[in-house]
């Protein structure tokens, strides 16, 4: 039985899902949010944005969940909570991990040819990604309570 969110976006990251996918699919889960769009919006933004040594996708994911539970339905809409909850899920995580670039936590770019191998050649997602979705995905709910 998962008892923490980041534990489910950890078990829907191990089944396949990327990154991105397994963070907002697991706040989307544990909010009642059930869309077709969910996981599918998040999917570019896996591997560091598509490969492009972009944002870590686990963060892009907590981005994309907290836009999902605080974004604006109209342009008069505030968005100021949304946008300080970014900011402070940016700090907690660059305070843990000291960057937010795919790039530069794993070592090298999900961009080069060689990356698959050299991913799973290093254990990446247990040594490094599993935590990253974990604790992106308990602290967009910390933020949402």
């Amino acid at each position: 039985m998962l008892h923490t969110v980041g534990e489910r976006a950890k078990t829907y990251f191990q089944e396949g899902y990327s990154c991105s996918e397994a963070v907002l699919k697991s706040v989307a889960v544990a909010r009642g949010i059930d869309s077709p769009l969910i996981p599918k919006i998040a999917t570019a933004f896996g591997s560091g944005m598509a490969g492009t040594n972009g944002m870590c996708g686990a963060l892009s994911g907590g981005y994309l969940a907290l836009s999902m539970c605080q974004g604006r339905v109209s342009p008069q809409e505030d968005r100021s909570t949304l946008y300080g909850n970014i900011a402070k899920l940016k700090a907690t995580f660059e305070g843990a991990f000291l960057h937010t670039e795919c790039t530069a936590l794993l070592g090298f770019s999900l961009g080069e040819a060689d990356a698959g191998t050299r991913f799973k050649e290093e254990n990446c997602k247990e040594k490094k990604c599993n935590f990253f979705v974990e604790r992106v995905s308990d602290e967009v709910m910390k933020l949402l309570s």
